[in-house]
């Protein structure tokens, strides 16, 4: 399609953003991808140079966003882009737009030295932009509730503080750090507060120290999305204080826990079963030559290698 100008969003521009994505976008009664981009607009690392528009005669006409995210890829922590949403104006599709927004953000990417871009996608489509499927999913270990030790420690769920960032940091290194690959949460208190109005995400004390953190969804605890805890006692407590105050008729407890960590080894000394999904829309593109990176997708294309288990920032609660 001739005379589409690729470009960075400017401040005048995001009426007709929020317009592209909710017309693109039109899965349920309300705004689609339109408040994902709105808070993903709020995050420290944000670069409106990797959040494009493609302008056609003075109207935008499509949009692509790529957020700076960093990952634990095989020890190592990487710079990558999450792509998220892309979308082009229904009267525009098919006419290489889409095209023509990736290929410039992954352009710029490369330039600002990102390693590796990650979406969530139609595994049919971006594949022929380089992205290999089946690199990444979510796993969860499953705990029958009758397996679970009693435990006579005190729980209270608070608010997380600004002064507890630092700890959950160190806690989500000691039981998600060593996955094969897993996104890192930040060390700002906005990476640790969820956008989503129906997700609690709670710092937990155990008789009265804060020993570690649930986020789970609040019509249906059982839904745990991030779960840490200090110790192996303290753990065993959070869970008996979930099962009885939030979820006393469930018979069993999901973790979104990375079977393979040293962290389940070490916390979970009772039997479990282990779970794990990588479908083919969960999809990578190599943007460096870095060998931390190349080694992961060339090892889980062969099997070798487990794909990593990933847990979307706080901001994809949104939607």
């Amino acid at each position: 399609m001739d005379n589409v100008i690729i470009r960075s969003e400017r401040l005048d521009d995001y009426h007709a953003i929020a317009m592209v994505n909710a017309i693109t976008f039109d899965y349920s009664f309300g705004m689609g991808e339109v408040p994902l981009i709105n808070v993903l607009r709020n995050r420290t690392t944000f670069d409106p140079d990797l959040s494009l528009v493609a302008e056609y005669r003075g109207e935008v006409i499509g949009h692509a966003l790529f957020t700076p995210q960093s990952v634990r890829v095989k020890g190592d922590t990487l710079q990558a882009v999450i792509l998220a949403p892309i979308a082009v104006h229904p009267d525009f599709q098919k006419l290489g737009v889409g095209s023509m927004l990736m290929e410039e953000g992954h352009q710029r990417a490369m330039q600002r030295g990102f390693h590796l871009s990650m979406l969530l996608g139609h595994p049919s489509y971006y594949p022929r932009f380089g992205y290999r499927t089946r690199m990444f999913g979510e796993s969860h270990i499953r705990i029958q509730v009758e397996d679970l030790p009693a435990s006579s420690l005190s729980v209270t769920e608070r608010r997380v503080e600004r002064g507890d960032v630092a700890a959950l940091c160190s806690m989500w290194e000691q039981m998600y750090g060593d996955g094969s690959l897993a996104f890192m949460p930040g060390d700002s208190i906005m990476d640790w507060i969820s956008y989503g109005s129906g997700v609690r995400a709670s710092a937990v004390t155990v008789d009265g120290k804060l020993s570690g953190y649930i986020r789970y969804v609040l019509k249906d605890p059982q839904k745990i999305i991030v779960f840490l805890a200090d110790r192996h006692d303290t753990a065993v407590a959070i869970l008996n204080e979930m099962k009885t105050r939030l979820m006393p008729e469930k018979q069993e407890l999901l973790l979104p826990l990375y079977p393979y960590s040293r962290a389940v080894k070490e916390l979970v000394t009772i039997p479990y079963e282990s779970e794990f999904r990588a479908g083919k829309a969960s999809m990578i593109k190599i943007l460096s030559d870095h060998q931390a990176i190349a080694s992961y997708c060339n090892e889980v294309e062969a099997g070798s290698l487990a794909p990593g288990s990933v847990i979307w920032p706080v901001e994809f609660e949104v939607l």
